[in-house]
This record gives C-alpha cells, structure tokens and sequence, in this order.
C-alpha cells in the first residue's frame, strides 16, 4: 500500500494511505489536509495509476519539491522526500520493492574492505591523445577514435541540457550504448550532507526481464575510496579481486566486473558512476576505463553548469522578493549567504516606524487620478532610498503611508537610533522635495511620522496565494498610533524607542494622551533633531 508519512519536527506525525487520487491542500477539503500557512489551500494531487505513482504541483505559491528539488510533475520513488511548504514528508510504497523496470533501487553497503583497494586503481585525468607520428597500435588508434566519438555525440546531447535528470540520463543511455554492462547508477554527493543521493539508475531491459527487479548494493568501502584518492576502480573479476575481498554486498550478488569512476570538477569529487556486470569477467577493459573517464569529465563539467544555472535561477528569484524589502546591500548579502532568513515566525525586538502624509485625501481629490498616482511614486523613491540607506526594511505601504522596520528580517545594531535618524532624514528630503514642487507651482506635501520599539513577531504570513513577509505585535499598533496623532512634520517616539536613544537626539515632551487600543495613556516624545545639530530642517 502506498503511503505519505508525515512528519513532524523530529519524528513522524502520521501515516496516510494513498487512493488513486488524493489531493493535498490546507483546506478541510482536501484528501491531506496539512495546516500548514506555506502550504496553499489546493496544494498538489498524486496519482496513482496502473503502478506508477505521480505527484503534480497545482500553481501553489510556495511549491513543492522532492527531494530538494522543485518540482511541477514528477513520479514519485519508494522513499522520495517531498516538502509541502514546511511540512516534510516521505512517501513509501512496500510494493515497489517487488516492482521491476525503472524502480530498481540502489542501497549502499558498509561492510569494511580489509586490504587495500590500489593494484589497478587508473588517476581520473584521461591520457592525452598521442602525435599521430607517435601512434603505432591499431587498438591506439581505435581507443582515440572511439573517445572523439562518444565525447562528440555526449557533448551534442548535453551541449544545452541544463535539467540534471535529464542530463544524467543521456550519460547513463551513453554508457550504456558503447559498455557491456548490466547494472549502472549515478550517485550525486549532496552539498549540505555530504551523503551520497542516487540520481540516475538503469538496468539492461533483458536482464531486468529475467531476473525481475534489481537491488544495486554498493560497497561503501569502495565509493570512499574512490572519492578520498579521486581515483577510478575497475575489476576484471569482483568475485577474485583481492582488492575486494570481505565486500559482501559485491559477493553476495555475485559481481563479477565492476567499474567505479569519480566526476570531478576543478579538483571536486561531485559524485560516482557505477557500472557493474553479474554476468560476465573481463567485461571492462583499460579502455573502457579511459572512455568512461572522459565521459565523467564532461559529464561533471555539464553538472556543474546545470547547478549553476539553477543557483542563478534561484538567486534571481530570492533578489526579486526581497529586492522590494530590503536595502541592496542586505538582498546582496542574503544571495551571498552571509545572511539567513528562518523559516516560520520569530520573535525578535525590532523598531517600527510609521510615515502618513497630512491632508492627502483633500489634496488628491483637486487632482488627476494619474498625477496623484505619479506624486505618490516619485515620493515613496525618495523615501524608500532612506528607510534601505540607514539599513531598514520596507513592510507594505498603506495608500499614502509608509510601514518600514529595524531588525527584520536581518537584526541590526542600534535599531532605533538608526529608524529616528531616518525620520529626520526623510523630513528633510521632504521640505528639499516641497522646495521643488513650490517653484513649480505645485502644493507641498507635510508628513508625519510614529515610531516604537518592542518585541513583536516577524514571518511570512497571509493567504495560500498572497505570502508577505511582516510583522506583528504591540509594537506596530503603538508605531501606527502615534502616526496617527502626529501633526504635520512631527516625528513622536514612545518611551520604549526614546530610552534607546540616550541623549543622542534633542526633543519636545508632550502631554499624554489616549490612543485607541492602548489600555494606559501613552507619553509622545517629538524628535527635533539629533544631539549637536543646529539644524532641524522643519520645512518653511
């Protein structure tokens, strides 16, 4: 029966069987529901039909990927990992342990070769091609001419194949063309587990008729070996091979020619092909070791490339959804890694400010639904440049408003000092504005501004087809209170932001008033100008 296991933080949650057609989603409608925010209300479907089971992702807005890789179709393997938003998931199927064709699994074996594996280890570099003065063997002549051979038609194949599933499949079909053998997988090494994850198996249809499934066991003796040393194994005989003597998982199969070989870029060992026969000794020569080898190398150059291409992709995507929030100096750090953003909400202390433009609703209605649309845009750029200057995030803008925070999603020294700095900074940037806009005739704009510092929730929250990064809390009601109250280029802090401040700034201590939803009367502070400064730009 055919299962998706359901996990938790650390063990499984649940078991769910699969019907022929079971729909995942958040909602209540759905076969599995999954509460869970990141997962979309009608998530994926998987089906099952006449054996083979398939999973599709329905447009969801955060995707669906198996193992590790997003997906929009795809056939699921007896045990494939598939994340939901940031639900995991592994599904599990008992009968395809028993199922033959493109269902052969590959387990890796960790008995301990005793003696050394070296007597006929060949280096991963393939020979150069000799002069043809210098050629004197016809089987010299044949090996060169059969390496051009498959290395142009490989290189016509993969050439600008950037899927890796499919790239991988074209090498394994490539061997499998020009090599005897019976059995052969490609064994990728992930990059954040360092463990070996199969990506690519084939089995020889004949074999695979008569013999009914396949259950590939490699040493893992010798898949070390051959990564430690960048080295290539073959063996003639398996079942004789002193180098491999004590390998269980090659004698209990019967193995008996084998052939192991790096795919090594720039000095990096990306993973393994592995080509085995059960049937036959001798079956590789020195030559199909030097073939398979040049095939590795293209093979890995085309796999670096692919996973390039699919970083570029990834990185282009990540810059777009936080190029909007985040100051270009921290979309360029969090592309780069140096930066993480957590999955789920946080608890974090940030300073939240909030800007409103005064008498807005008045002033746009004496004008064009376009030149309001055109003011609004060419002031939020100049404001939006000063919140990413002094290092905050831009959370929504409100019609004429302004939302932006200090310390999330990235968290920064003297947060509150930096968003009060700002504030100043964009009230002067506005009075410089209004000058312009007086000579030209137009009407000046006044702001003002609320800010408060607490400790609030910062995630990615909203629907299953609207996903924003926010933040919620006691904090970002008080900040949009005293924004509310603040007159014309006012900048009123609360006690919480104020007391972060030390005497860096020079203010005015108003009278305590009441703001709605917060329980006691709250005291603002207008901010006139920072410490030192002779200047508080109030506009004219």
């Amino acid at each position: 029966m055919a299962k998706l296991i359901v996990f938790g933080e650390n063990a499984p949650l649940k078991e769910i069987e699969l019907g022929a057609l079971t729909t995942v989603g958040r909602h209540p409608s759905q076969s599995v529901q999954l509460l869970d925010r990141l997962v979309s209300k009608e998530h994926a479907i998987i089906e099952i039909k006449n054996g083979v089971v398939s999973l599709k992702d329905l447009g969801s807005r955060n995707g669906t990927f198996v193992n590790n890789r997003p997906v929009t179709e795809t056939r699921l393997g007896n045990g494939d990992k598939v994340l939901f938003g940031s639900t995991r998931c592994v599904f599990y199927d008992a009968s395809m342990e028993l199922a033959t064709g493109n269902l052969t699994r590959v387990t890796i074996a960790p008995e301990i070769v005793q003696s050394a594996i070296a007597a006929r280890v060949v280096h991963t570099q393939s020979r150069e091609f000799s002069p043809e003065s210098q050629i004197t063997q016809e089987s010299e002549l044949r090996r060169d001419y059969e390496r051009l051979r498959m290395a142009y038609r490989l290189q016509r194949e993969i050439a600008l194949e950037v899927d890796l599933e499919r790239l991988l499949q074209k090498v394994m079909d490539s061997l499998f063309e020009s090599l005897k053998c019976d059995r052969g997988a490609i064994l990728l090494i992930d990059a954040e587990t360092a463990e070996f994850e199969t990506r690519c198996v084939k089995v020889r249809d004949e074999r695979r008729n008569e013999d009914g499934p396949q259950d590939i066991k490699i040493s893992r003796t010798l898949l070390d070996q051959v990564i430690r040393d960048k080295m290539a194994l073959l063996s003639s005989d398996a079942t004789i091979d002193d180098r491999l003597a004590g390998a269980q998982s090659i004698i209990l199969q019967g193995i008996r020619s084998t052939m192991s070989v790096p795919l090594m870029i720039h000095e990096e060992v990306l993973g393994i092909i592995h080509l085995d026969s059960l049937f036959a000794t001798g079956i590789f020569t020195d030559r199909d070791l030097n073939i398979v080898q040049g095939l590795a190398h293209q093979a890995a150059i085309a796999i670096e490339n692919s996973r390039l291409v699919k970083q570029r992709e990834a990185d282009a995507a990540l810059r777009e959804k936080f190029s909007r929030l985040l100051s270009p100096v921290l979309v360029d750090e969090l592309v780069a890694g140096k930066i993480k953003l957590a999955r789920g909400g946080q608890s974090r202390r940030c300073t939240v400010l909030f800007s409103d433009l005064r008498d807005f609703t008045a002033m746009s209605q004496r004008k064009a639904a376009s030149e309001v649309v055109a003011m609004l845009n060419e002031y939020f750029e100049i404001m939006v440049d000063i919140v990413f200057e002094f290092e905050g995030t831009v959370d929504k803008f409100m019609g004429d408003g302004l939302m932006a925070v200090w310390g999330a999603p990235v968290g920064i020294e003297d947060a509150a000092m930096k968003a009060v700095t700002a504030a100043l900074r964009m009230r002067q940037a506005l009075a410089e504005w209004n000058e312009q806009r007086i000579a030209e005739g137009q009407e000046p704009m006044r702001m003002g501004v609320g800010i408060d510092t607490g400790e609030l929730v910062a995630g990615t929250m909203g629907s299953s087809k609207t996903m924003n990064y926010t933040v919620i809390g006691s904090p970002v009601n008080l900040a949009s209170r005293l924004c509310g109250v603040a007159a014309a280029d006012q900048v009123l802090v609360s006690s919480n932001t104020l007391k972060e401040l030390d005497e860096r700034v020079t203010y005015d201590t108003l009278a305590p008033i009441a703001l709605k939803g917060i329980g006691e009367r709250v005291t603002p502070y207008n901010v006139l100008s920072l410490s030192g400064s002779l200047v508080t730009t109030l506009p004219r």
